[in-house]
């Protein structure tokens, strides 16, 4: 029979066939597990198909993992079109809708474990044709929200899962004017629920809760002697990846034999002569040992609604050169458990990525106070806030 913890592993997207049939063996004899009182069906809306992995998709999908090994009925729309864009655009769209459909190309199943119980609708607009019947329903991004708004009351309580400030998609005006939409608010952190308090409206903080058995560490921080630094790439400015890149082209000329890694859902950095290891779309094995081999990792952005890539190379046993940031003081402190410097300041970040891979009494000083820090970031009590709200709030 299975264990709990390998149920939990639905959660981590871990699970092998063999685990899953063992799990839903464990699930059908425990006492209690089908019919739990309160059950919901439940609709996850994201804003299009989940190809590659990326933290805010990764997070929802999650939830809807947990809430299926539950035994909720759990759906998750992904649009081929969610709106905007040039009408050539549209069109396209809506090809590429009925070309992902045959080959299955929407989804998330290529880089993540997606439990049974969890039906992928992928659609080819966010209409309120499109709307499923359920008890809740969830959007995630700036258009869903924008969609949700008009969908039928059939489609359940509406929420909203604020994960991020969308300022690099759309204007600040309306990325706050969806916050002011009749949808109840959820947000990732405190700083979030602050600006949606700005706009005028309330959220209630739902704080991410770590993957602990997909990130952990394998190579003790230790035995990490060689000066190996990590960071993610992505093409938006946002990101901060050319601040890292910056960095570490000075470090190069000053730190022996210092080895870049970086990895990412895009083309690799343009680098010049300077050599950088790019890993892209890493399966989650990949991404972990890539972690486990870093000295220091970077979190540059100038924004996020959290930082789950900082939180896996903390998980990872990593030091952590990041950007002192809303989403990041969910977590860090400076000189705590890493090393904070201000958004775009590259100098800043060069300097303290420097004091991690010199001075190793302060790398393994705050590598061990931020794997006590991570390990209390759980999952479980995550969820079980998720379901408290929505059977308080959504259709009884």
């Amino acid at each position: 029979m299975a264990s709990r913890t390998e149920e939990a592993r639905y959660v981590s997207g871990a699970l092998s066939n063999r685990d899953r049939l063992a799990a839903s063996v464990w699930r059908s004899a425990a006492p209690g597990r089908q019919g739990r009182r309160c059950a919901m069906k439940v609709t996850f809306v994201l804003p299009g198909a989940s190809r590659v992995p990326a933290g805010g998709p990764r997070m929802v999908l999650r939830y809807a993992n947990a809430l299926a090994a539950d035994g909720w009925p759990v759906t998750v729309v992904m649009p081929a079109d969610a709106g905007g864009g040039s009408p050539w655009q549209r069109v396209m769209r809506r090809g590429r809708y009925w070309l992902w459909l045959c080959t299955r190309g929407f989804t998330p199943r290529r880089w993540m474990e997606i439990h049974p119980r969890v039906q992928l609708r992928w659609v080819p607009d966010l209409g309120p044709r499109r709307a499923p019947v359920a008890d809740a329903v969830i959007a995630t991004a700036v258009r869903t929200a924008e969609a949700v708004a008009n969908w039928p009351s059939c489609a359940g309580q509406k929420f909203y899962f604020v994960q991020g400030y969308e300022t690099w998609d759309f204007p600040a005006a309306r990325v706050e004017d969806s916050w002011r939409l009749p949808l109840r608010k959820l947000a990732v952190s405190r700083w979030l629920c602050d600006l949606i308090a700005a706009a005028g409206e309330q959220a209630v903080h739902l704080p991410n809760g770590l993957d602990h058995e997909a990130f952990g560490l394998d190579r003790p921080p230790e035995a990490r002697r060689d000066p190996v630094v990590l960071w993610p790439h992505h093409r938006r400015p946002q990101k901060g990846s050319a601040d890292a890149l910056a960095a570490a082209t000075a470090l190069a000329a000053i730190v022996p034999g210092l080895q870049l890694q970086a990895y990412g859902t895009e083309p690799g950095p343009r680098a010049g002569n300077l050599r950088v290891n790019y890993v892209r779309n890493p399966p989650q094995a990949v991404l972990r040992a890539l972690y486990n081999q870093a000295t220091v990792a970077v979190a540059p952005s100038h924004s996020e609604g959290w930082g789950l890539p900082a939180c896996e190379a903390l998980q990872c046993g990593c030091a952590l050169a990041a950007s002192d940031v809303g989403g990041h003081r969910e977590f860090l402190q400076h000189d705590h458990n890493a090393l904070l410097h201000a958004p775009g300041d590259v100098a800043a970040l060069r300097e303290n990525i420097h004091r991690l891979l010199t001075d190793a009494p302060l790398r393994l000083r705050l590598v061990r106070q931020a794997l006590a820090d991570m390990a209390g970031l759980r999952f479980e009590p995550a969820v079980e806030r998720l379901k408290r709200i929505l059977q308080e709030e959504g259709r009884p």
